[in-house]
């Protein structure tokens, strides 16, 4: 009898993959995110500097 949700079957490795690979992905882009923000935050105060 062979298990098809078996903890190290193969296609259990194979979907824990595929779950890390996505989560790569949206970390990378939420940290993408969060530096142009910042960038544009650092930008806009550049432009409206407070003269005195």
């Amino acid at each position: 009898m062979q298990l098809t949700n078996a903890p190290f079957s193969p296609e259990a490795l194979e979907t824990t993959m595929q779950a890390l690979d996505v989560m790569l992905k949206g970390m990378f882009g939420v940290f993408i995110f969060m530096l142009v923000f910042y960038l544009l935050i650092v930008a806009l105060r550049k432009i409206y500097e407070k003269k005195e």
